[in-house]
C-alpha cells in the first residue's frame, strides 16, 4: 500500500511539472506570436506607405499590387492575432499530416531564411563594432583616409 501512495504522489508531481512546462511554453509561444503579428503589421504599414511614392512616380499598377499585398498582410496579421496558440499548433499539425513534403520543405526554407537573416544581422553588428575599433586605433582616420 505504501508503494502505491508513493507512486501516486510521484505521478501527481510529474503531472504538475508537465502542466507548468506546458503553461510556460504556451506563454512563450503567445509572446512570440504577438511579436510576429506586430512585425507583420509594421511591414504592411511600410508597404502601404510606399504606395504613395509609387503613385507620385506614376506607377499606379504597381501601387495597386502593393496595396493589395499590404491588405493581405494585415488580414493575415489580424487573423493570427485573434487565434489561440493551441489553434495555431493544431493547424500546423493538421497541415503536416496532410502535406508532409510541403511541410518539411517549408520548414527547411524558413530555417535557411532565418539563418541568413541572423547571419546578416550579426555581420552588420560585428562590422559596426569593428569599424569603431578601427577608428579608435587608427588615430582619427576612417577607411577612406579622411580625418574625423
Amino acid at each position: 500500500m505504501e508503494h502505491s501512495d508513493t507512486t501516486t504522489s510521484e505521478a501527481g508531481a510529474a503531472s504538475g511539472l508537465i502542466g507548468r512546462v506546458r503553461d510556460r511554453a504556451e506563454a512563450q509561444l503567445s509572446s512570440q506570436k504577438d511579436r510576429a503579428t506586430d512585425g507583420i503589421g509594421t511591414v504592411a504599414q511600410a508597404v502601404r506607405q510606399s504606395t504613395q511614392h509609387l503613385r507620385d512616380n506614376h506607377q499606379e499598377t504597381i501601387a495597386r499590387y502593393a496595396e493589395q499585398a499590404a491588405d493581405q498582410l494585415e488580414r493575415f496579421s489580424n487573423g493570427l492575432r485573434n487565434r489561440d496558440v493551441g489553434e495555431i499548433v493544431e493547424d500546423v499539425h493538421r497541415f503536416a499530416r496532410r502535406q508532409p513534403a510541403l511541410f518539411v520543405g517549408s520548414a527547411f526554407a524558413i530555417g535557411v531564411i532565418g539563418a541568413r537573416f541572423l547571419k546578416s544581422s550579426s555581420d552588420r553588428a560585428a562590422h559596426g563594432r569593428g569599424l569603431a575599433g578601427y577608428r579608435a586605433s587608427a588615430g582619427g582616420v576612417d577607411y577612406a583616409g579622411r580625418g574625423y
